[in-house]
Parts: C-alpha cells; sequence; structure tokens
C-alpha cells in the first residue's frame, strides 16, 4: 500500500525551529510558491495574516491535518 503525505512535511522541521512569526511565515510561502499546492494563493493570504508564531504553528498543523482529513479548526477550511 503506498503511503501519501502532504508537500508541507518537507518543511515541518523548519516551520516549527523557526524563531518567530515572520521567520515561519517566509519558510511556508517561499516553500509554497515552489509548489502546485491546490490552495495556494489562499493558503498565502492566510499566513501572510497570522500575526504570531503560535497562530503560524496552529495554521500549518491544521494544513497537515487537512491533508489526512482530520483539520480540527477554521484556520484551514474545508471545502
Amino acid at each position: 500500500m503506498k503511503h501519501y503525505e502532504s508537500t508541507l512535511a518537507n518543511i515541518t522541521e523548519q516551520v516549527w525551529a523557526a524563531k518567530g512569526a515572520n521567520d515561519a511565515k517566509n519558510i511556508i510561502i517561499s516553500y509554497l510558491d515552489t509548489t502546485n499546492v491546490k490552495d495556494k494563493k489562499k493558503m498565502i493570504l492566510d499566513v501572510e495574516s497570522l500575526n504570531t508564531l503560535t497562530a503560524v504553528h496552529k495554521y500549518f498543523a491544521n494544513a497537515l491535518l487537512r491533508f489526512e482529513g482530520l483539520s480540527t479548526n477554521s484556520y484551514v477550511k474545508q471545502d
């Protein structure tokens, strides 16, 4: 059985190690710019609007969970 993983998993360690919200946002946005993620533009706008590292981490974690169908809050809206 093939295991699928969110493309965002490639930057998980970098996002968690970021020293501040702007660093984490830059990591995510720079990475998204290089991908073909379905909702890339919306995700970039969402990330740009976040003000704290905690909010960025929460958004990022929920984006990873959304890939698995397990998103837990409104930061990542299910279609």
